[in-house]
């Protein structure tokens, strides 16, 4: 092997465990892990140790592109048309002054400071816009929590990621007009309508095109390996025709997730990305750091001053509002506000992309955007989880002076077979009845499938997805909320295990296996399976015998 392959190859491998060990570090004083990677990649940087140095960081200028694309494919899980219409009109409030307050502050506050560059003002103030949806989630997965501002928080910071990288794409080409870079306004028109309208295409029809293949795969696997794919695949192919490399992998995702929720289970492709999520920002964050040079941040700190803290007033005030807005107190709806704060991923982005079309505005974009980025991923986790808290308590909502939002968040899943009755379902979810509080658990019915039955996996894909349609529809009737979801696994326990994992189940509700002969050991997985099941998990199950008069027919 060449001796420069091998050397970065070990160049590689210990920047990833170094990245790692900074992270346990950080997480010692209660800091997120992204900020040891930062903090990792600028002592091993050109600027510091030299441990990376330029050459080498060209040579793996490949990874942060392909890093940012599976970032952003996994944020457009939660840009679905079906999440956001979930949401409560206040959070349509906040995601508008979330994204419309921080960028004109910031580009007030960084023209006072700094006048004579519009570039860096406008740079800085559409980045100013995004925010960090992977940390929010990360802190509300952590704390199983489930509120009003829990998803305030977490789908603004996605759907403002969403317009940062839109707004990007449409004027940075006008910036280069500005700077004689293109030489027409047609030129800059052009150059923008590839951009986005480009991206939008290739985003769509690679998410399409996904979706399709993923009907015949349930592997874990395969998940993993068709979604870096689809991922590589659409970053390359929009770095080469010029498209947004951001804007492109985030509409495959919403699209991917779009078609994967209409057949019950939205997140498999998802899930199977974020095995390799850590891994991922490691290199990212680590990358992102080693780019900071530390003159440039010098030079910038007035800059990056008043972009902190135009900033934070934006989004604190956007947060606070839309929190009055659906019915928080005061003090909590400041909480809101605060958990806001959160910068990460397209950021770094896009002041990478900024510091490589913009030679002169670029560096100074590129160090503020990453010394705030310190700032906000040390302040900004610690306040969005205080916010989190604060706002699991009652709140008074708009339906009534001291009505309060206090049922209890349970989930129940329900294992179903392809031949269950509608009623036995029904007397199953009657027996696991409501919380202590009294009020309706949500339900998730899950049909899973072992491999190796008479007929095809996909057959049988199809034969549950219909099947959990009907159910769905009768339980929805009762006044539940339902979702569904069919896997795959190599037997019923371990998919229930997998799911309770995944789904943060509270109860498992299963009737008892049918009597008869039609349903002997061998052909009711039910039969044979449920002590497997109480074995393997560490949430209560149900079992519910059937019903006196069922048993007297059977």
């Amino acid at each position: 092997m060449d001796h420069a392959v091998w050397l970065d190859l070990l160049v590689v491998g210990t920047l990833i465990g170094l990245g790692y060990l900074g992270a346990r570090l950080t997480s010692r004083l209660r800091l997120p892990s992204v900020t040891g990677f930062l903090l990792v990649g600028i002592v091993a940087g050109p600027h510091g140790l030299g441990l990376l140095s330029e050459d080498l960081m060209a040579t793996l200028g490949f990874a942060e592109p392909l890093a940012l694309g599976v970032i952003v494919f996994l944020i457009g899980q939660q840009l679905t048309r079906e999440v956001l219409a979930t949401h409560h009109r206040s959070f349509w409030l906040t995601s508008v002054l979330d994204i419309v307050l921080p960028g004109v502050l910031v580009a007030l506050a960084v023209h006072l400071v700094a006048p004579g560059d519009p570039v860096t003002v406008w740079l800085l103030a559409i980045i100013a816009v995004s925010g960090a949806p992977a940390t929010v989630m990360a802190i509300i997965s952590e704390m199983r929590a489930k509120s009003r501002a829990c998803d305030t928080l977490l789908g603004s910071s996605a759907l403002d990621s969403i317009v940062t990288v839109v707004l990007y794409a449409a004027a940075a080409p006008f910036l280069m007009l500005s700077l004689k870079i293109h030489e027409t306004v047609g030129e800059a028109m052009f150059h923008t309508a590839q951009q986005v309208g480009g991206a939008l295409v290739l985003g769509l029809l690679a998410g399409l095109v996904l979706s399709r293949v993923l009907r015949h795969v349930f592997r874990e696997g395969e998940l993993l390996a068709l979604g870096l794919v689809t991922v590589l695949l659409v970053v390359a192919a929009a770095q080469v025709l010029g498209f947004s490399a951001l804007l492109a992998p985030l509409v495959a995702g919403i699209t991917t997730a779009t078609a994967e929720g209409r057949r019950g289970d939205p997140g498999r492709v998802f899930r199977s990305l974020r095995t390799v999520e850590y891994p991922v920002y490691i290199i990212f964050f680590t990358l992102a750091g080693a780019h900071l040079e530390l003159a440039a941040a010098l030079a910038a700190g007035l800059v990056a001053v008043a972009y902190i803290t135009a900033r934070s007033t934006g989004k604190f005030v956007a947060g606070m509002a839309g929190a009055l807005a659906a019915g928080y107190t005061t003090k909590q709806a400041a909480w809101v506000g605060l958990g806001m704060l959160p910068q990460a991923g397209v950021a770094v982005g896009l002041a990478l992309a900024a510091a490589q079309a913009f030679p002169e505005s670029g560096a100074t974009v590129n160090a503020v955007v990453l010394a705030a980025l310190v700032f906000f991923e040390v302040v900004g986790p610690v306040l969005t989880k205080r916010a989190v808290t604060c706002t699991l308590e009652p709140v008074n909502t708009p339906g009534g002076p001291g009505e309060a939002e206090t049922c209890d968040s349970r989930t129940v899943l329900m294992p179903v077979s392809g031949a269950l009755p509608a009623e036995r379902l029904l007397n199953t979810l009657a027996a696991a009845g409501r919380g202590t509080d009294g009020c309706r658990p949500a339900v998730l019915l899950a049909h899973i499938i072992v491999p190796g039955r008479a007929i095809s996996s996909g057959d049988a894909f199809r034969i549950a997805e219909r099947h959990l349609a009907g159910l769905a529809a009768t339980v929805r009737a009762q006044g539940y909320d339902v979702d569904t979801t069919v896997r795959t696994a190599r037997s019923l326990d371990r998919g229930i295990a997998r799911i309770v994992r995944e789904r943060d189940v509270h109860l498992v509700a299963m009737g008892a296996p049918l009597r008869g002969s039609r349903s002997g050991p061998g052909l009711s997985p039910l039969r044979t399976a449920h002590h497997r099941v109480l074995d393997s998990l560490d949430v209560p199950v149900l079992i519910v015998p059937l019903p006196e008069q069922d048993a007297s027919e059977e």
